[in-house]
């Protein structure tokens, strides 16, 4: 009888323990759920696209304008430029271009400043100076001269 008993007690107590545990799951599943959902409402996910903009510029003197439009591709880190350079005086383009970098401004009242991108420097794959300056790729800022 003592035994009947004590396997009653102990199967009553494995019932309750399951169904705790699975209460728990239940719940921890819900909440797992609404933090997903919050997440979502608070960060929606937004495709990647190219972006562009268009930007003007005077030089100091007011004599030229540069006008600048910004492409900004997925996946390269630096941008593209489409620059050109007016007189105000004539609307006459002096100097229409394109450079990729992380800006151009201007120098001074007759030179722009092409600001390339720097990114990682690496090791050079071969020791051959020759083949080294060959590949280098431009780090120094460009000054371009529009009127002489």
């Amino acid at each position: 009888m003592l035994q009947i008993k004590s396997t009653v007690f102990f199967v009553f107590i494995c019932l309750i323990s399951l169904s705790i545990q699975c209460k728990s799951v239940d719940k921890s599943t819900i909440d797992a759920e609404t933090v997903s959902t919050a997440k979502e409402e608070m960060y929606p996910i937004q495709p990647m696209v190219d972006k562009s903009s268009i930007t003007r510029k005077m030089n100091a003197d007011k004599s030229m304008e540069l006008v600048l439009k910004r492409f900004i591709k997925v996946g390269d880190p630096a941008s593209h430029f489409e620059y050109t350079v007016y007189d105000t005086a004539t609307k006459e383009i002096i100097k229409k271009d394109s450079f990729r970098g992380e800006g151009v401004e201007w120098n001074d009242q007759s030179s722009l400043k092409l600001i390339p991108y720097v990114g990682m420097e690496q090791k050079p794959t071969s020791e051959n100076p020759e083949e080294i300056s060959q590949t280098k790729i431009q780090t120094q800022t460009q000054i371009i001269k529009l009127k002489g």
